[in-house]
């Protein structure tokens, strides 16, 4: 702290010799500044909420939003999954994320959690672009968690903002373009031939600025058949007005993994075998997959006069996929797919009032084709179609401050979804169809500050989950065109939620939720196609819980944090051939679940970080006959990172699963032959360099937390 005091001291003297409270003042916010610089979740912050498609601060905001950003988001992890950081935020639940052909699954508050792969009912945004696809399928293979440097988290029911599938959202911000010319080169590698490289630059002249990022990536994997092979690049140019009025973002991302071997589920049976085998059948038709994704993004905002401000953009997208599973029949996939969606956003505010309207317009063109798969070659045409899937949707959202301690927001927005599906494979009969769902989505939220370090909160919102593309083509029949069995599900939710904070040692957040869903979108197998996940609409599902977040600072270098969520996720409804599975919980989602955070940071330039994380049990199956056992995992990271004028270099080091726990990091959701289990790695060591050059950096402060 002394060398920061002597930096400001120089400050004073270089640019005036300001009164002393400005000079106090001046000390606490870089202070603050210095402090937050680290992963968090904020909590009566002065910061704007951008997720919320209206101009709200943290402080003002009705629902349950967590906010990750920092040095540590990234700093000494291997920079692969989502998993890394999101464990910071309360009612986030996250498995499969040693299985790249899988993707890691996500749920929110119990969203998401029926995924057959990769995210679904989750609402995924790049730099305001939308990541999910319009259907509500999310994959993060496109993603590089080198450029991520702030994600925002909507905890509930968001359809009044987003539309389809927005059981939560995560809104991922990139790195912006420096003031400065900078480079950065980073190499990482750990157990289970994991390597990483990654190289960044970023320049900028007086309007415009550039940033180039590309990474490759490379795994053989804890078990058999478990390799992967990536390459990602991004790309982001600035263009500003003189008066900054104008800017004007072109987002290029590209991804292409070759290699993404899937080593399937296996039985109890033979995990006590051997926990690192692939199991057989997915050895003898090479089950995994081959991606390749390019996108491009223009985001154009314009600020006038009197608080108003216009936000328009536009993306495209193309992805080939393919794609081979464990079975004979239909077992080899071919997907191209297109998609394209235009929004445009006005917003205004001032003290009292803020309002936003806007729509948003995608579009979603696959075209399948499945063949059978004869011990990993392709063979015969099963089935060709064309699926089409258009969705439009009107906003509106406003806030109402009548004075400092009440705020008022409320919104609501229309969706008109329409799907279709052409058959082109017709030695069966033409199988065509198409659909089309409208759906209102209302919200309000309520927020009342009591002093100046708490503040209550409440609101009320709905959400609807239309059939993914894939669900609908994947019917038990057999046949082509869409599973007409199939209906959209609704959901009602209700919060309340109380912020503590932020007071100079602590911040708090507890937050109560309440859902219940209409026509649940469950899934299944059937035992000659394994792997391959069907569903069918449950009755009434409930979902209830309490989030706890505590940040404390008990030494000036120290900072904890706890993340606890007790939840109870059932069926109130469920009636199937296999039975009645009323009461029963859902699969995949533990009672509670958290982690315990410890983050060291000191100006002699070494830090540390401990987190112990822990998953109750939880079922795999609707009977809630498989139990899944409870897991504590501890991992560690520790370095060294030494600063100069115009250079830092990083050495840093790390191990996961540190007590070398044997646990299964995705169970497969009623799988068919008790194919449940993906056992997860064992003890996992990790270490690699980041070296970073910058054009100009006059002053530079600690490396504190």
């Amino acid at each position: 702290m002394r060398a920061i005091r002597s930096r400001i001291l120089v400050l004073v003297l270089l640019f005036g010799q300001p009164q002393a409270n400005d000079a106090k003042n001046l000390f606490e916010e870089i202070h603050q500044n210095i402090l937050a610089d680290t992963l968090r979740e904020d909590t009566l912050r002065g910061v704007t909420i951008s997720i919320l498609r209206l101009p709200v601060a943290s402080a003002q905001t009705p629902m349950a939003v967590s906010v990750l950003e920092g040095t540590w988001l990234r700093r000494a992890e291997p920079q692969l999954t989502l998993r890394e950081s999101l464990a910071n935020a309360p009612g986030i639940w996250t498995m499969g994320e040693a299985n790249f052909a899988q993707d890691i699954r996500l749920a929110i508050r119990g969203f998401g959690a029926r995924a057959a792969f990769g995210i679904r009912g989750i609402r995924l945004l790049l730099d305001g672009i939308p990541e999910t696809t319009p259907d509500g399928q999310g994959q993060v293979d496109n993603l590089d968690l080198a450029v991520i440097e702030r994600i925002e988290i909507l905890r509930g029911s968001s359809g009044g903002l987003y539309g389809n599938a927005s059981g939560g959202v995560i809104s991922l911000r990139t790195e912006g373009v420096a003031s400065q010319p900078a480079l950065r080169l980073r190499l990482a590698g750990g157990s289970w031939g994991f390597q990483q490289g990654h190289v960044s630059f970023s320049a900028r002249t007086r309007r415009q600025g550039l940033r180039f990022s590309l990474t490759h990536q490379r795994m053989k994997g804890y078990r058999d058949h478990s390799a992967m092979r990536a390459t990602l690049l991004n790309a982001r140019w600035e263009v500003r007005s003189r008066d900054s009025s104008v800017s004007i973002q072109t987002l290029l991302n590209y991804a292409r993994s070759p290699q993404a071997d899937d080593p399937g589920a296996l039985t109890a049976e033979a995990v006590a075998l051997n926990r690192r085998a692939a199991h057989p059948t997915n050895l003898r038709f090479r089950a995994g997959e081959a991606v390749e994704q390019g996108r491009i993004g223009l985001v154009v905002e314009k600020k006038w006069r009197k608080g108003h401000t216009s936000l328009a953009r536009t993306y495209a997208l193309y992805r080939n996929f393919e794609n081979r599973l464990p079975f004979l029949p239909g077992g080899q996939v071919q997907l191209q797919r297109f998609v394209a969606g235009v929004g445009l956003q006005h917003s205004w505010t001032n003290s009292q009032v803020s309002f936003s309207t806007g729509f948003d317009l995608d579009y979603q063109s696959d075209h399948r084709q499945r063949f059978d798969n004869l011990d990993g070659q392709r063979s015969s045409l099963e089935l060709k179609q064309r699926e089409k899937f258009a969705t439009a949707g009107l906003f509106a959202a406003a806030r109402w401050s009548p004075n400092l301690r009440w705020n008022l927001s409320a919104g609501i927005r229309y969706d008109y979804v329409y799907l279709q599906a052409s058959d082109e494979f017709l030695i069966d009969g033409d199988q065509s169809g198409q659909r089309s769902y409208p759906r209102v989505s209302p919200w309000v939220g309520l927020t009342r500050r009591i002093g100046q370090h708490f503040l209550l909160r409440a609101s009320g919102a709905t959400h609807f989950e239309v059939p993914t593309l894939s669900e609908l083509s994947n019917n038990p029949t057999g046949g082509g065109g869409f599973n007409l069995g199939l209906s959209p599900q609704r959901t009602y939710t209700a919060e309340f939620g109380m912020q503590m904070g932020p007071s100079s040692r602590w911040v708090a957040d507890l937050a109560f939720f309440w859902a219940t869903t209409t026509g649940e979108l469950t899934p299944f197998e059937l035992p000659q196609t394994p792997g391959r996940l069907y569903y069918r609409n449950a009755g009434q599902t409930r979902r209830a819980g309490v989030e706890l977040s505590w940040r404390a600072r008990l030494h000036p270098l120290l900072l904890t944090e706890l993340v606890w969520t007790l939840a109870e996720f059932r069926y109130d409804r469920f009636l199937t051939p296999a039975g009645d599975f009323g009461g029963r919980r859902l699969p995949g989602l533990p009672q509670h679940w958290g982690m315990l955070d410890v983050r060291y940071g000191g100006e002699n330039g070494w830090f540390a970080r401990a987190q112990v994380r822990y998953a109750g049990p939880y079922f795999a199956d609707d009977a809630n006959r498989i139990r899944i056992a409870p897991v504590t995992l501890l991992s560690g990271r520790m370095g060294y990172c030494w600063s100069g004028l115009h250079h830092s270099l990083e050495l840093f080091a790390g191990v996961d699963n540190a007590t070398n726990k044997a646990y299964f990091h995705l169970v497969r959701l009623n799988a068919a032959a008790g194919r449940f289990f993906e056992p997860a790695p064992v003890r996992t060591f990790l270490a690699g360099l980041s070296w970073e050059w910058k054009g100009h950096n006059p002053v530079r402060f600690s490396n504190s937390l």
